[in-house]
């Protein structure tokens, strides 16, 4: 049977301190694994009740591991949901001593996302109504994963009812539809996610991390950019189709009519039918052609584990990057348009938020890339190259960065003209008042000794610019003092003027 797999990048709440993994690892394993309990707490009390009369058997009550893979034509019946599970994944502390024990799987120590969440229909009520007809068995499968920098990976796996596949003439219709239904199915699936279990796991971390060590808010909460959380960025829809199974043919070819590649020889539809390509990850709408009746659980040791892991890879550093390109655009926009000093400051620390982020997010795409299973990075490269990855975001943004440090370095430049110049006109009243004070100073000197016979004989010779001086009125000193101070303003003016141009 055709089954459908969602896969949906969403924007959260959520930024790991930078660094904090690598300057404390014990302590920050220290802290996840401390916080296992109280999650598992809190999401028993966040699980909507069972029906009545149909209580939690105890086995289900424990957090549930991976579900193993499904025979086909097996029954859908399932026992009431066992309460939500969210693990913390970071417990362990780093080492990077003997990662490379085997080349069949990735030698990360810690996965790139932060915990995994597993939830069933019955926890979401109200989220799923009228798909019936085109899902009859539901949703078998909900998961999700959090990753740095305010991302969250969010999958779904149904059946497809074979109503849909029908070959006949309203085919493409039906697919259509089904294309329209999985956008609008991941779409509430992720708010209700979000809002309803991620939301308070994440209240619950920041209140035992108050010191901000490990977690941050992504936006303070008055940022307008608050309202993105629990979206989606897109949506994508994985088919995976039997290779005998009826109308197979006729649903790949309209599945992926609008995937074309610059390099393609033949239609890739053509390609997945004839067995040249067993699948196809390149834009939105994805096919994998289930030849070992696997479906599409896509777990360890099925035969499209490691391209599905690439492509979960691939969607978290397009995602998180073509975020962080967008808000970097838009702060560019407003230190532009910013016209007093009081928002050229705030904007000064989202700039440079913003722009160390970026160069975190693509450090860690290279960092990664030595350590995951080879089959997976060959993937997750060509996928990202299909997408243009570097072309439309990872140049974009290294030229931003440098926007940004253009920006900081003008803001560094006019404080310190400011300071400068404060500097400066200190300098310059003390100047025009010592100018005043030194020619009252002499004038009285110069009196003293014209006045006092004691004084005198001190004087070994008659100083005629001191009886000079002290000859002149005081009105004469104090205006001759003022021109004097008038023209070392006006020429602290004229070198200024001619500094700044």
């Amino acid at each position: 049977m055709t089954q459908l797999r969602i896969l949906a990048p969403v924007v959260v709440d959520f930024y790991a301190v930078p660094g904090a993994a690598l300057r404390e690892p014990e302590s920050y394993a220290r802290f996840w694994a401390e916080r296992q309990p109280e999650v598992d707490a809190l999401l028993a009390r966040l699980a909507p009740a069972p029906p009545a009369g149909q209580p939690v058997p105890a086995e289900q009550s424990a957090r549930p591991a991976e579900p193993a893979a499904r025979p086909a034509g097996a029954s859908t019946a399932r026992p009431v949901a066992p309460v939500p599970a969210v693990v913390l994944e970071h417990t362990r502390p780093a080492s990077s001593l003997n990662l490379y024990r085997t080349i069949s799987e990735d030698a990360v120590e810690r996965p790139l996302h932060v915990l995994t969440g597993t939830l069933r229909e019955e926890h979401l009520p109200g989220v799923f109504t009228d798909d019936g007809d085109v899902l009859p068995d539901g949703v078998s499968e909900i998961t999700f994963r959090l990753y740095d920098h305010g991302l969250m990976l969010l999958e779904l796996l149904a059946e497809v009812a074979p109503s849909v596949t029908v070959p006949d003439g309203g085919l493409p219709e039906r697919l259509d539809d089904l294309q329209a239904r999985a956008v609008a199915i991941g779409e509430r699936v992720a708010l209700a996610v979000v809002r309803t279990y991620l939301d308070p796991v994440l209240e619950l971390l920041r209140d035992r991390d108050s010191d901000e060590r490990i977690l941050l808010a992504a936006t303070p909460a008055d940022d307008p950019v608050t309202v993105e959380f629990g979206e989606p960025l897109w949506v994508t829809r994985s088919l995976i189709v039997p290779p005998g199974g009826p109308g197979a043919e006729a649903v790949v070819r309209h599945w992926v009519k609008d995937v074309v590649g610059a390099g393609d020889d033949r239609p890739p539809a053509e390609r997945l039918i004839d067995g040249e390509l067993d699948h196809l990850a390149r834009w939105l709408n994805y096919v994998f052609m289930d030849r070992h009746g696997a479906g599409g659980g896509m777990r360890p040791g099925d035969p499209f584990r490691d391209q599905w892991e690439a492509l979960r890879y691939a969607q978290v550093f397009y995602g998180v990057l073509d975020r962080i390109d967008a808000r970097l655009s838009k702060i560019l926009a407003d230190s532009a348009a910013a016209g007093s000093r009081w928002e050229l400051e705030q904007l000064k620390g989202a700039l440079m938020s913003l722009s160390q982020r970026a160069e975190l997010i693509i450090m860690e795409r290279q960092n990664l890339a030595k350590y995951l299973k080879r089959a997976v990075r060959v993937e997750m490269d060509a996928i990202l190259a299909f997408w243009d990855y570097d072309e439309l975001l990872a140049q974009p943004v290294r030229f931003k960065i440098d926007v940004c440090d253009r920006r900081l370095a003008e803001f560094a430049a006019r404080r310190t003209a400011r300071s400068t110049m404060f500097t400066d006109l200190i300098l310059l009243g003390i100047g025009v008042t010592s100018i005043l004070g030194t020619a009252l100073s002499v004038t009285e000197f110069g009196r003293s000794i014209a006045s006092d016979p004691e004084m005198s004989v001190y004087d070994l010779g008659r100083s005629s610019i001191v009886e000079w001086v002290a000859a002149q009125p005081a009105d004469a000193v104090l205006v001759t003092s003022g021109v004097v101070s008038a023209l070392l303003v006006v020429m602290y003016l004229f070198f200024r003027r001619d500094n700044q141009a």
